[in-house]
């Protein structure tokens, strides 16, 4: 039986959606079992704490940028009573290389319309791909040879070059699943790591 995270909401935090529940779907369909992860761009924590209630990893290591996001990453860690997790908020480098068992990662991954950036928790650059990228080209560095990525995107963030982009940094996709909206699709990958560069 699956358990479900107790989740709380603080201030202008990314709220769980479409995205989140396919990785979490990904996660229940390729069933992995793992010590040490990444919930990567952690938002309220939702990824990671799915994956550690279930069993599909041990500890969990949280990362995020935005205030917020640690802020409600950290309350939900304490009412689920996850213990076995550490938050961080960074936008550098800073765990070792070849760490990691697993990576979750819901970056932002819609375009930028006029202006520029307004909601950095879900347009991730110009073309929409930008973010994905960093967190693939992040995900390479951290995991261990193996080691699985797990990513969702949008058909608006131009597919054809995240796929080749996830090529180039070495990994292979193992599982894919879609879900189409009326003008969107959303892709979920679970990729393994065979080492880049």
């Amino acid at each position: 039986m699956i358990k479900h995270p107790v989740l709380e909401f603080i201030g202008d935090v990314y709220k769980p959606s479409d995205d989140s529940w396919m990785i979490v779907n990904a996660l229940i369909e390729t069933n992995p079992m793992a010590d040490l992860c990444l919930d990567l761009g952690s938002g309220t924590g939702v990824l990671g704490l799915y994956a550690l209630l279930n069993g599909y990893c041990r500890r969990i290591v949280f990362i995020d940028i935005l205030d917020d996001a640690v802020y409600s990453t950290r309350v939900n860690i304490e009412l689920n009573s996850a213990w076995m997790s550490i938050v961080v908020q960074s936008d550098d480098y800073c765990l070792r290389e070849g760490s990691m068992d697993i990576v979750l990662a819901n970056p932002p991954y819609l375009p930028v319309f006029e202006g520029g950036i307004v909601d950095v928790a879900t347009e991730g650059g110009l073309e929409g791909y930008e973010a994905v990228l960093v967190f693939i080209d992040y995900a390479s560095r951290v995991l261990k040879r193996g080691g699985l990525l797990y990513i969702v995107f949008s058909s608006f963030s131009k597919p054809d070059v995240i796929h080749s982009y996830l090529e180039s940094k070495g990994f292979r996709v193992k599982y894919s699943s879609l879900k189409h909206f009326f003008l969107e699709t959303l892709f979920v990958l679970g990729c393994i790591s065979l080492g880049g560069d």
